[in-house]
């Protein structure tokens, strides 16, 4: 039997937040756990006259870096927030319906919800 409309699983909607949320939560515990050792001392780049250059440079990718990992993480949450959205939708859809169907039942002896 074909439909008309589009069908979407809620709850499998709302498992894909949830892996997208733990995902999420994946980057953020990198983002922690890799700072600390990507810290290096500017003696590390040598006594040349371009070793502080170089320093510099390497805390500003890291900075940017993390940044940029923050902000992804930034998009995934907002993902979430709206699989879940959606997925409440679409539940609330499916209730709507079920409910007219009951209220709309004529045939007589109990309803069948």
């Amino acid at each position: 039997m074909a439909t008309d409309g589009f069908v979407a699983d809620y709850t499998e909607l709302a498992r894909l937040a949830g892996e997208v949320l733990k995902a999420a939560d994946g980057i953020s515990s990198g983002i922690r756990a890799s700072r600390a050792p990507l810290t290096v001392a500017p003696a590390a780049f040598g006594d040349s006259s371009a070793g502080p250059a170089v320093h510099s440079a390497h805390l500003a990718v890291v900075e940017q870096g993390g940044t940029t990992n923050e902000r992804l993480v930034e998009v995934l949450e907002g993902d979430v927030d709206r699989l879940y959205r959606v997925a409440f939708a679409y539940q609330k859809i499916d209730q709507d319906a079920a409910d007219r169907l009951c209220r709309g039942h004529r045939m007589g002896g109990p309803t069948p919800c």
